[in-house]
């Protein structure tokens, strides 16, 4: 017997039985078939790929541990091994778990794609036959049409008095000597073959229902009612449709968020029959978020119905957002996207309060939270098409790339179809994400309040916005013209007032060692003169400080551009903070 001290630490970490296993098989099986069935299960849910799989093929009832798997965790199991590790799981699997990882991988979009479909073809076969006859039993008549039609081609001969014996130029495989068989892919011919002859010799007449279907139905309707059949299936698992998935993003309906007059869902018995699963959704999160981290205080009745929640809210991203569900991390990043809206919509509901958070995710559905964090980024997302279509943006040349970063990358994420978090930690080509909280829409907000002030605070120095197209057409240096920056319109602007020069025109070249010189002089003092004189000259707190925030960071940027600058030998191509004439 195990003291419920040693399956706790296994349930939170079954990598140790796995590794007792190395170290002493006997020992590790022994552990392993102390807990009880529902423990095993747990802790296969705990691991991942290869390691749950390990942990699954330990246990001597291994085949009731597979079918014990939601279809959801079936399907992530047997994509984290492989089609060519998958032949326990595929031999074990209920017909509702074949049938889903079949639905979700052998198609493209709304069309089965037969490439993929059969890649899971030789671990049903390699089951035996009995496992080929019920995939062959369970499968539409129309899918295994237009699968053979992959195959194979069919001619069909019937005798006649003129002819009794078949003629030579038929395909050579035949089972009955009335379909005659040419296999298109050598590769598959094998497979192909025994899947038809167990067709052949336990339900003939599906056998010759397949076969005539080959031969008279129309292709694209059998596909149109492939696709029908699918859609049915996948629902009744759970699968949204991406209508039903796209309402995640759906203005919410009102007093949705009406959450206190509602009674739990322990009350209304919501998913009372959830399966166990794995936190596989949950870990899309930093543990840190009000989400994981309430999920984790959760009794496991209560954990268990959430975990349903979130598996139906992380399908809904990977439908909404069109991903190959065979594409782990793609998936994975669609999934993200859709519980960091559930995230970021609880933070928003609770305010920040964890207790008043626990109280909502009692009560409130997921999808209704996923719509309230949506519509907070629908705000911003609005807001930003009217800086840059209407607001000052509209008349700056190059709109909103005029901004420095981060601002114009903040501002680019927002304008996204699926409006996207500026995230400079992940790496160049990889820095947008989905919100999560509300600290990425609290960074968002303020990087579009600093984008909106600019344009005030140019009138503020007196350079109006009409003003800088007199940079832009002076930008062409060799052959790769460069885009306007701010730092460069104001690097300017202050070089220009240091020479005694009028208007906001490029600095003639000529002048150029002795602008870089007056710059280099006179910024240190400025950064702080400038931003105290900003302060003074507003009387709202919050836009003074947004000035002050902005001045000092582009005064330290003409700083930091022209800090290692020889002013007796200027060459402007290597200055980004001043627009010199050519």
């Amino acid at each position: 017997m195990n003291d419920q001290a040693n399956v706790q630490r296994l349930l939170e970490n079954p990598r140790e039985i796995l590794g007792l296993e190395a170290r002493d098989p006997r020992r590790a099986e022994a552990f392993w078939h102390g807990l009880s069935r529902a423990e095993r299960l747990r802790a296969v849910l705990a691991c991942q790929g290869s390691e749950r799989l390990r942990l699954i093929v330990l246990a001597q009832d291994a085949d009731t541990l597979v079918r014990q798997l939601p279809p959801d965790e079936f399907l992530a199991t047997t994509l984290d091994v492989g089609p060519d590790a998958a032949d326990a799981l595929v031999a074990a699997s209920t017909d509702d778990q074949l049938a889903y990882l079949l639905d979700i991988t052998g198609w493209q979009g709304e069309r089965l794609w037969p490439q993929r479909y059969q890649l899971w073809l030789p671990a049903i076969v390699e089951a035996g036959a009995e496992r080929i006859a019920r995939w062959l039993a369970q499968t539409d008549v129309e899918v295994l049409a237009l699968l053979f039609a992959h195959w194979f081609r069919v001619v069909k001969f019937l005798t006649s008095h003129d002819e009794q014996e078949p003629p030579d130029d038929l395909p050579g495989f035949t089972l009955d000597g009335v379909y005659f068989i040419e296999f298109r892919q050598k590769d598959m011919q094998d497979y192909a073959s025994q899947v038809l002859v167990v067709l052949k010799s336990q339900t003939p007449d599906r056998y010759t229902q397949i076969l005539e279907a080959m031969l008279w139905e129309s292709a694209i309707g059998m596909a149109e009612d492939a696709l029908i059949l699918r859609a049915g299936r996948l629902a009744d698992l759970g699968m949204p449709s991406r209508a039903e998935a796209l309402e995640l993003w759906a203005a919410p309906p009102p007093k949705e968020a009406a959450w206190r007059a509602l009674p739990t869902k322990g009350e209304t018995g919501f998913l009372a029959d959830a399966p166990p699963r794995s936190d596989a959704a949950l870990n899309l999160l930093p543990r840190d978020h009000a989400l994981p981290a309430l999920a984790r205080a959760l009794p496991q009745g209560a954990r268990d119905r959430l975990r349903a929640e979130l598996a139906y809210v992380a399908n809904c991203g990977v439908m909404a957002l069109d991903v190959d569900p065979t594409d782990l991390e793609a998936v994975a990043r669609a999934g993200r996207e859709a519980v960091g809206l559930v995230n970021l919509g609880l933070e928003l509901l609770s305010d920040g309060d964890r207790s008043v958070a626990g109280q909502i995710l009692e009560r409130l559905g997921l999808a209704a939270l996923a719509r309230q964090g949506a519509q907070a980024i629908r705000q911003l997302n609005a807001r930003a098409w009217r800086l840059v279509n209407e607001g000052w943006l509209a008349q700056a040349p190059g709109g909103l790339h005029i901004l420095d970063e981060p601002l114009d990358r903040w501002l680019a994420g927002l304008l996204f179809p699926h409006p996207r978090c500026y995230d400079q930690l992940m790496g160049d080509g990889r820095e947008y994400r989905g919100f999560r909280d509300q600290a990425d829409l609290e960074h968002a907000r303020r990087g579009l309040d600093l984008a909106e002030f600019w344009g005030e605070l140019l009138g503020l120095m007196g350079v109006a916005i009409d003003q800088l197209a007199q940079l832009s057409p002076e930008l062409a240096r060799g052959r790769q013209p460069l885009e306007l920056k701010l730092t460069a319109v104001v690097g300017t602007f202050l070089a220009r007032g240091e020479l005694g020069l009028s208007g906001l025109w490029p600095i003639p070249a000529a002048l150029a060692p002795r602008a870089v010189a007056a710059l280099q002089r006179g910024l240190a003092q400025w950064r702080e003169r400038r931003a105290a004189e900003s302060v003074e000259a507003l009387a709202d707190p919050a836009r003074a400080e947004m000035a002050g925030q902005l001045l000092r960071g582009v005064l330290g940027r003409i700083q930091r551009d022209l800090a290692a600058v020889d002013a007796s030998k200027v060459d402007p191509r290597f200055i980004a903070s001043l627009v010199v004439e050519k």
